[in-house]
C-alpha cells in the first residue's frame, strides 16, 4: 500500500506544470483516473473521455492556457493506491476499493512540448514528444516514451515513473517514488526523500546529483564529462561508466562509487560514508 502525501506537498509539486501559464498545459487534480497523453503537432489541448464512472465524476475547465480536469476528491478522500498494472486499485473514502477496470479513462491530445501535473491517484502515459514537464503529487504510476529534448520530472508522492531516452533529464524527488530512465545525455537529480533514480547509460554529458536523505542514484554505464555529487545523509550514488572529471562529497553514512575516472578527482568524506573509485 502506498500512502498519499499531504495537500501542501501536492500543491508544491503541481507548481512545476502550472508555472508556464502562457503555454498550453494540463492539470489533473484530486482525481482517480487513467490518462493517456498524446503529443501532436497542435497548439491546443483536447480532452476525450474513453470511459466514465458515475461515482467518480471529472469536470473539465480552462483557466487561461491551462486545462484542468478536477475529480473534486479533496480532504484526503483518496486513501491509497494498491497493486500495479491491471491489478491496481484505489481506495477511496466513502466509495471503498475502486478496481482498475472501473477507473475513468481519458485521452488528452496536447502539443509536442508536454506540460502536465497530477494529484490524487492518476495513472498515466505520455507518448513520444519534443519535451516533457511532468509533476506527480500522488500515488499513481506513469510511463514516458522517448523525449527528443528535455525531460523534467517532479515527484512528491509514492508513484513511480518509467521513462525512455532523453537529451537531458532533470529529476526532483521529494517522496518515496522511484524513477527509471534509459539513455540520457545529461542528468541532474535532486532528492529529498527515499526515492531512487536509475538510468541505463549516460551519453557523454554531465551528472549533477544532490541528495539529502536516503535516496539513491544509479547509472549503469556510459561516459560522462563531469560528475558532481553531494550527499548529506545515507544516500548513495553509483556510476558504472567512465568520467573525465569528478567532484564528490559525502557528509554522513552515504557511499559514492565511480567505476573509472580519466582525469582530476576531488573528493571529501565526513562521517562514516565512503567514496570508491575504480573498485
Amino acid at each position: 500500500m502506498r500512502a498519499l502525501i499531504s495537500l501542501a506537498a501536492s500543491a508544491a509539486a503541481l507548481g512545476l506544470a502550472g508555472a508556464a501559464a502562457a503555454e498550453p498545459s494540463v492539470k489533473i487534480k484530486d482525481a482517480v483516473a487513467r490518462v493517456t497523453i498524446i503529443p501532436e503537432a497542435r497548439s491546443d489541448v483536447k480532452v476525450e473521455f474513453l470511459t466514465t464512472n458515475g461515482r467518480l465524476p471529472l469536470e473539465v475547465r480552462k483557466v487561461g492556457g491551462q486545462t484542468i480536469i478536477d475529480g473534486d476528491l479533496r480532504l484526503k478522500r483518496i486513501q491509497s493506491c494498491n497493486g500495479r498494472g491491471e491489478g491496481a486499485s484505489v481506495k477511496v473514502r466513502d466509495l471503498g476499493e475502486v478496481r482498475w477496470q472501473d477507473i475513468p479513462q481519458i485521452a488528452i491530445r496536447v502539443p509536442m512540448n508536454v506540460s502536465v501535473g497530477a494529484s490524487g491517484a492518476v495513472y498515466g502515459s505520455v507518448g513520444r514528444s519534443d519535451s516533457v514537464e511532468l509533476a506527480n503529487a500522488g500515488c499513481g504510476d506513469w510511463t514516458v516514451a522517448n523525449t527528443r529534448g528535455k525531460l523534467e520530472i517532479s515527484l512528491a508522492g509514492s508513484g513511480d515513473t518509467k521513462a525512455g531516452n532523453a537529451a537531458k533529464a532533470e529529476i526532483n524527488l521529494a517522496g518515496a517514488g522511484d524513477i527509471s530512465l534509459q539513455e540520457v545525455s545529461d542528468l541532474e537529480v535532486s532528492i529529498a526523500g527515499s526515492g531512487d533514480v536509475r538510468a541505463a547509460a549516460l551519453r557523454g554529458g554531465d551528472i549533477d546529483v544532490s541528495i539529502a536523505g536516503s535516496g539513491g542514484v544509479k547509472v549503469a554505464g556510459g561516459r560522462a564529462r563531469d560528475i558532481d555529487v553531494s550527499i548529506m545523509g545515507s544516500g548513495g550514488v553509483n556510476f558504472g561508466g567512465e568520467a573525465d572529471r569528478v567532484s564528490l562529497s559525502v557528509a554522513g553514512s552515504g557511499d559514492i562509487r565511480v567505476a573509472k575516472v580519466n582525469g582530476p578527482v576531488k573528493k571529501s568524506a565526513v562521517g562514516s560514508g565512503n567514496i570508491y573509485i575504480g573498485q
